[in-house]
């Protein structure tokens, strides 16, 4: 691959910058603060400021003035000595991903040699530097609410719709580990799991985030991982449990508890490790998790295909049914998964300043998604499989307190599969049109199986180098650049079995219609520059960022002749987008911010490389679209102002007014065939993905947060957003084409668009270590469009879906046990079993249908009603675990 000439020269460029700025890291804060003599007021110079436990610290200027920076996220105690004055020590010190914390110092003359003045720092309840806006959980933070995985933490936040950012889609977001981006650029999703016992802290930024972050239109979640300490640490904590309802009638097989049906064990080890005089030290964790799920299926059918010779004729309510082979009617789970993760991290102090760190990652997971239409023959469905493997390399040098840089370099794997039997000339696959032939109207089907066979791999080599330096008492400049070389390879093929195999499993030619494989080597480049301007008055953040990407592929010269145009190359695309945030003080007790950025991101790659052969199936028409390695990058403009208030030291108001205009968004062209002897299929016609859609989100959030003050701590937060566009499936064009009516050209409410969101957490402290937390979300209902009998009879989601509510709670107990802090602890998800409709009928509006629009009767073993009734348009039911835990 060969990247422009112009963007290897800037990276050469920004990369030279970087040798006199020094760099900024993505995943650490910074501690400022004066210190003067309290009798007089007067500035003192020179006095010692260290962090306790680390090699950080720094001494006051002519003005009084320290900064430190490159601190990782934690607690901290904080010294400040100077000879001839009373040593002071302030404890509780919080530093968080990118925010600046302010420490001051009066110093005494000293009375009694020796003597240490002790401070309890409070963190101030609103965040003088926030230009736009973050939220940071850390790990303490994180041990009280109900959650499992960082992803329910993500999902906590304000404005954030079960996955969507303010209105965006699916895939806008840029998750980071340490400072390194992690997503699988196949999706654009999280390559892998963090778990949060290796969490320290997680930033959700949902606002218009700065120029350091690129590849992400509607948020940035960075997470930092635990380092060892410099003592000898370790936990350990196991639960199990299972669904429990007393609406057993909703889900089959859901009154059958087992400890066994949901478990998990994790646990964690760190220190320093011995011989290396505390200048290498490691953390490991390790975990496990297994959940059957609530959707079950019922083993009447075994997955083989008919024949002529062979089966049996099974009499159903006086209907004849024909079935190859009977199972013997036993449940089996279809929506079952488990995780296997380990993480092992080194770091290592060998040279003052300087700190190298290794993190190992490795995941692997199975589970099944469920198949409605399978119920009968659960066992013809595909298992899918991943695997993923993670190299982060991280070190950071710093020159002295105000200048240090950081070198990044990550290596990931991502693989996943699906498929029913490994082997795909596996004799006991059926025959392929055992579906069509076993299945019928309203019908589970009768054998058969689903013969896709998947496989796809995605390798990314990152490597980065980030730089900062205080200039400054008020500048603090930070720039950096980054590359990422990306390997994508993906093979889709279906399984033949049919007369012209001879009845044996055979795999279709490679570049055919019915086996799609492509091998691809895109490459990103990006660079930053930004100030963040701290004066008595104002707070700004300014900044320009750069990107350059190179799909390296081809596409036909003329859509017309897909199959036997001359191929050309494809375009590089780059962006230089503008960002701005100002925080301004408005009284001491409040902060006024408003903020503006240009974002950038290329659509996902699995829609640049799908179907790279361009060679149109006749059996499929338009459900088979080309991918288009000519994308444009997808394009937002992004406006907020907000207002964050403290009442008090502990309690604060946060108001936030935002709005988005997003251009460039994936969607659908339908191209023709042009007639001629050199083209096969002429005047049909085919869909590839282009960029014709957009869409806009707006709204407002309020937020209502007390700290832990006094046993008890709340954090409430209400969204009013408006997510509009002119589509919400990239393809809906085609859909449009293939059902018969004319594609919206207006805006219409998206299929996440939740007008009302309400979420709420209070945690209780009580005398006897008892901790509870309850946590619930109550939001309207997700628009649809409404039909009879797939006729639409309304606007694209002109109606609604019922509204929902879940609460989940957390209780522990802690004990002293043989020096040990353990305890028990009880998880319930959706507390009150709500039965919350999250996918509906277009008819009703409901999870039941109109059967006036459903003539007809049942062809196969249930009946018409079990058919029609979908227990996966449902949220899950209650689910109870209980666990204990400890640690040293």
């Amino acid at each position: 691959m060969r990247p422009n000439i112009a963007a290897v020269v800037l990276l050469i460029l920004l990369g030279q910058l970087t040798l006199t700025i020094d760099a900024f890291s993505r995943s650490t804060g910074k501690l400022t603060g004066r210190v003067i003599e309290e009798s007089t007021g007067e500035p003192l110079i020179g006095v010692n400021v260290t962090i306790v436990g680390t090699q950080q610290g720094a001494m006051t200027d002519t003005d009084g003035y320290y900064v430190i920076l490159n601190i990782r996220p934690g607690t901290y105690e904080l010294r400040a000595s100077y000879l001839g004055f009373q040593t002071q020590l302030v404890q509780n010190v919080r530093i968080s991903i990118g925010q600046t914390t302010t420490i001051d110092f009066s110093l005494t003359e000293m009375v009694i040699t020796g003597a240490e003045a002790v401070v309890i720092a409070e963190r101030p309840i609103i965040r003088r530097d926030l230009t736009s806006s973050s939220v940071s959980v850390s790990a303490r933070e994180i041990a009280l609410l109900p959650v499992e995985n960082f992803n329910d933490i993500v999902n906590l936040q304000a404005g954030v719709v079960n996955g969507h950012f303010r209105g965006g889609r699916i895939g806008e977001v840029a998750y980071l580990v340490d400072g390194i981006p992690i997503n699988d650029s196949f999706d654009n999703s999280f390559a892998y799991q963090v778990e949060n016992n290796s969490i320290q802290e997680v930033e959700v930024i949902s606002g218009t985030f700065n120029a350091e972050y690129g590849q992400a239109q509607s948020g940035v979640v960075n997470i930092v991982t635990k380092d060892g300490g410099s003592t000898l640490e370790g936990s350990f904590a196991a639960y199990s449990g299972d669904y429990m309802t007393l609406k057993t009638g909703d889900f089959q097989n859901i009154g059958s508890i087992s400890p066994t049906h949901v478990y998990d064990f994790q646990g964690t080890l760190s220190g320093p490790i011995p011989l290396f005089d505390d200048k290498l030290r490691f953390f490991l964790s390790a975990r496990r998790t297994y959940d059957q799920g609530h959707l079950y299926g019922k083993n009447m059918v075994r997955p083989i295909g008919h024949s002529n010779d062979s089966g049996e004729i099974v009499n159903v309510n006086g209907r004849n049914v024909y079935v190859p082979m009977l199972g013997d009617s036993s449940y089996v789970p279809m929506n079952w998964g488990e995780q296997n993760t380990f993480n092992v991290k080194l770091t290592s102090f060998f040279i003052k300043g300087n700190k190298l760190s290794i993190n190992a990652l490795y995941q692997k997971d199975k589970g099944q998604n469920y198949n409605h239409f399978y119920q009968y023959n659960p066992d013809g469905t595909p298992t899918n499989y991943g695997e993923s493997l993670t190299l982060n390399v991280i070190e950071s040098y710093s020159f002295n307190s105000r200048s240090f840089a950081t070198l990044k370099g990550a290596y990931f794997i991502n693989r996943s599969k699906s498929y029913l039997y490994k082997d795909p000339l596996d004799p006991r696959y059926p025959r392929d049109d055992a579906q069509s032939f076993l299945g019928g109207n309203f019908s589970f089907v009768r054998g058969g199986a689903i013969m896709d066979h998947f496989s796809r791999e995605t390798r990314t080599l990152v490597g980065a180098l980030d730089v900062t330096s205080q200039l400054n008492r008020r500048h603090m400049i930070k720039t950096g650049a980054q590359i990422k070389l990306h390997n994508i390879r993906m093979r889709d093929f279906k399984v033949k079995n049919n007369s012209s195999t001879g009845f044996m499993p055979e795999i279709p030619p490679q570049g055919t219609p019915d086996h799609v494989f492509y091998d691809e080597q895109p490459m990103e480049i990006s660079a930053y520059i930004q100030d963040k301007m701290e004066f008595d008055y104002l707070v700004v953040n300014l900044g320009v960022r750069f990107d350059y990407f190179e799909s390296n592929s081809q596409v036909p010269e003329n859509y017309g002749r897909p199959a036997n145009s001359p191929r050309e190359p494809t375009d590089p695309n780059w962006q230089i987008s503008p960002r701005i945030g100002l925080a301004y003080p408005i009284s001491d007790n409040g902060i006024v911010h408003v903020s503006y950025g240009h974002f950038f991101q290329i659509p996902s790659f699995q829609y640049l490389y799908t179907n790279p052969d361009y060679t149109y199936n006749p059996e499929v028409g338009l459900g088979r679209v080309f991918g288009n390695p000519n994308l444009k990058p997808q394009q937002t403009i992004s406006y907020e102002t907000g207002l964050q208030y403290g009442f008090t030291d502990v309690l604060a108001l946060g108001v936030t007014i935002f709005y988005k205009d997003i251009r460039n968004l994936l969607g659908t062209r339908i191209e023709v065939i042009e007639p001629g002897v050199d083209e096969p299929f002429p005047l049909s016609k085919y869909g590839r993905y282009i960029n014709r859609d957009y869409g806009q989100s707006k709204g407002v959030i309020v937020t209502l947060e007390k700290r832990m003050d006094r046993n008890f701590s709340f954090n409430m937060n209400y969204s009013l957003q408006f997510a509009s566009g002119n589509a919400s499936d990239p393809e809906s064009r085609l859909l449009d084409e293939q059902a018969g009516v004319e594609t919206e050209k207006q805006l219409v409410p998206l299929d996440w668009d939740r007008r009302h969101q309400l979420k709420a957490s209070i945690s209780f402290l009580t005398a006897r270590n008892l901790v509870f937390t309850l946590a619930g979300e109550f939001g309207s209902g997700l628009p649809y469009t409404p039909s009879v009998a797939n006729e639409r009879i309304g606007l694209e989601n002109s109606d609604r879906k019922p509204g929902f509510y879940s609460f989940d709670l957390y209780a522990s107990k802690s004990v002293q046990l043989m020096g040990l802090t353990g305890g028990l602890f009880v998880r319930v998800y959706n507390l009150f079993d709500t039965r919350n409709e999250v996918n509906v009928y277009n008819d009703t509006g409901r999870v039941f249908p109109n059967l006036r629009y459903y003539s007809g009767q049942a062809q196969g073993l249930n009946s018409k009603e079990d058919f029609l009734y979908r227990p996966d348009f449902y949220s899950s039911p209650r689910r109870v675990t209980l666990g204990f835990q400890f640690s040293f």
